[in-house]
């Protein structure tokens, strides 16, 4: 059975790409808030030690999902400048 894609020839291709209308797609300027849905950033499985009240904080009512809060959270930190360093922090 053929489907007609051994039809289509670079010519009639790229004569159908042409007449492709975009006028009515907004451009995506913005990319910082993951708009591309094959973008996705590479996870790094890691060990973390929290504080049990805000591991309690984080999970809420719900205890699924709470990973992605944490990161959701840190990426919002790094995306507002949030200081990593100051005086105030405590030394261990």
């Amino acid at each position: 059975m053929r489907n007609g894609a051994s039809n289509f020839t670079p010519e009639k291709i790229e004569d159908l790409r042409k007449q492709i209308d975009f006028s009515d797609i907004p451009e995506i300027k913005d990319f910082s808030k993951g708009h591309l849905r094959n973008c996705k950033p590479i996870k790094k499985p890691i060990t973390v030690r929290i504080d049990s009240d805000v591991l309690f904080w984080l999970k809420g009512s719900d205890a699924k999902g709470y990973q992605k809060r944490l990161n959701d959270t840190l990426r919002w930190a790094m995306t507002h400048d949030c200081p990593l360093h100051s005086e105030t922090n405590i030394k261990d």
